[in-house]
């Protein structure tokens, strides 16, 4: 069966990759609802104006920071965070950094790489994100499924962070392996966007410009399709995954009940 997807942009001035998981195809014949599931790059340069925007029109509640410590220490935490109508919630998916090293918790992490493949290489680094910071993934399925509002996820770029939470965000709601991935390669539609802004501020987030080269960015599908395998390869599923680091029956009822639609 084809999966027919929808990808709806929220366009708000200094933010390149945000959009509403809305109207996406879920368990049981529901769908996401409107303005509960949002994802984007870092919300450092928003305006007052885009402010007011995901707060009064799209319900913005709750942002979770995917960024490290060193990230930010050199970029900040964003307008956001002294907002009182928003609760942010940080939490790295690398081990405990320093946020005054020199180099950021990557690039030893990115350079040990072996698979032959990027895309292999790409979905064993995801892999490792939810090894390394199954706390981190609670604590923030957790904070989704309790908010009163709209939640953005978000990391530098708000594509290999971003896109590995939100595959197990949308696994476990029953969404098809075929949107999850359509979802994961929209970036590509604004990664020259989101090149460029980064480039700018490249110095906090990377030990060289280099690293923001667009060809080593893209989003290709079969990424997240590697990804996903490598979770059934190791606990069966997303949600024995899930299981497995305490997310629970009353967590899991919660959140649906919180993002889905009829």
């Amino acid at each position: 069966m084809t999966i027919t997807t929808t990808i709806t942009w929220i366009d708000v001035r200094g933010v390149n990759n945000m959009r509403d998981l809305v109207g996406t195809p879920a368990k049981d014949g529901r769908r996401i609802a409107a303005n509960r599931l949002l994802r984007s790059d870092n919300l450092d340069r928003l305006t007052p104006a885009g402010i007011e925007t995901l707060v009064n029109n799209h319900d913005l509640t709750d942002v979770i920071d995917l960024r490290t410590n060193y990230e930010l220490a050199r970029i900040g935490s964003g307008p956001l965070r002294t907002d009182p109508r928003v609760r942010v919630t940080t939490g790295s998916f690398y081990p405990e950094d320093d946020p005054d090293a020199l180099v950021p918790p990557w690039r030893e992490e990115m350079s040990a790489m072996t698979p032959a493949t990027r895309n292999e290489a790409m979905a064993a680094h995801y892999m490792e994100y939810l090894e390394v910071r199954p706390d981190t993934v609670l604590a923030d399925m957790r904070v989704l499924g309790s908010a009163q509002g709209a939640t953005d996820i978000h990391c530098a770029a708000g594509k290999d962070r971003t896109g590995t939470l939100m595959a197990v965000v949308l696994s476990t709601l029953g969404v098809p392996q075929e949107a999850i991935q359509a979802d994961y390669e929209a970036t590509n539609q604004r990664l020259d966007r989101i090149m460029a802004s980064l480039g700018e501020a490249a110095a906090a987030g990377s030990a060289s410009q280099g690293a923001y080269s667009g060809s080593e960015q893209t989003c290709p599908p079969e990424i997240i399709a590697g990804l996903l395998a490598h979770i059934d390869d190791r606990y069966g599923s997303v949600d024995d995954y899930l299981d497995r680091i305490g997310w629970t029956a009353e967590d899991q009822a919660g959140l649906e009940s919180h993002l889905l639609t009829d």
